[in-house]
Formats: C-alpha cells, sequence, structure tokens
C-alpha cells in the first residue's frame, strides 16, 4: 500500500525532468491555423466552444501544444511528449493531415475516395481524426512525414 505513492512521486519526478528537457511548443493562432488547415474564425469558435484558453497575458494569443492534443482527443498527451521518443514528439508537434493530403501521400496502387476517409472517421473506423470546422483532420505517421518533407524539399521542375 506504501510503494503505491512511492511508485506515483517517481513517475511525477520522470516525467519533470522529461518535460524540462523537452518542453511542449507554444504556438500562435496562426500556428494553430496551419496546424489544423482552417481560418482565424474557426480557431476562435473551436477555442470558445472547447475552453482553450491562452497561455499568455493579453497580447496575441498563444496555445500550449500539450492543451491542443487534448482538445485533438489524444489520450495522455503530457506523458507521451514527456516520454515518447524525437519520432514521437515530432508527430505530436507536425501539422494533422487533411483528406487532401492524405490521397497526395496515399499509396498510388489502391487510392481510396475521400468520402472513404470521412465515413470511415465518421464511423470510428480505420484512422482515427478530428473534425475541425467542415474538415476531418489526421494525425500523420512519421512516414507520412517524411514523404511529405522530401515531396516539399525537391525543386520543381521550372528551377
Amino acid at each position: 500500500m506504501t510503494r503505491a505513492p512511492c511508485n506515483d512521486q517517481n513517475n511525477t519526478r520522470q516525467l519533470a525532468r522529461m518535460l524540462s528537457m523537452h518542453p511542449p511548443p507554444v504556438l500562435s493562432n496562426r500556428d494553430v491555423q496551419r496546424r489544423w488547415h482552417c481560418s482565424r474564425a474557426t480557431v476562435d469558435r473551436f477555442r470558445k466552444k472547447h475552453g482553450l484558453n491562452s497561455v499568455t497575458d493579453g497580447g496575441h494569443p498563444a496555445f500550449s501544444l500539450i492543451d491542443l492534443l487534448e482538445r485533438e482527443g489524444f489520450a495522455d498527451p503530457l506523458a507521451a511528449w514527456a516520454l515518447g521518443t524525437d519520432d514521437d514528439r515530432k508527430v505530436l508537434a507536425a501539422p494533422l493531415l487533411s483528406i487532401e493530403d492524405l490521397a497526395a501521400l496515399e499509396d498510388r496502387l489502391r487510392p481510396h475516395h475521400p468520402e472513404t476517409h470521412r465515413v470511415r472517421a465518421r464511423e470510428g473506423r480505420g484512422r482515427p481524426g478530428i473534425k475541425i470546422g467542415h474538415r476531418w483532420l489526421f494525425r500523420p505517421t512519421i512516414r507520412e512525414i517524411e514523404q511529405s518533407e522530401a515531396r516539399h524539399s525537391r525543386p520543381s521542375k521550372g528551377e
């Protein structure tokens, strides 16, 4: 019975130590717009509806990534950020993928119709997603982040 609080204290200490080594980023309103592929008005509506408060006093609003991840439906974002690997943190900090992004990254041998992703997300089957505004967004995998970075780093044909 006395060991449980000790374990909780050790876990809390480990979590605090890892958070000091890897502090979660703070995102501006514009960063949140890029992350969610939406307008400022959509971010403001989402903030009011879900009680997302700014971490700054006055001035421009800024939001902790941990708070955003909680609102996006991530189970335990604080522990995932603090105790995860660098790749895990890269996935958590990456912008969410829209259905159009998924189509661009999808395997060309078996592409899915955009409505397929919407239906599966609505029904809770397949890839977990969150609806923000009128868009369904999905958390990328590390492979998809690398594909996207490689695609954006290639020079276009005109250069």
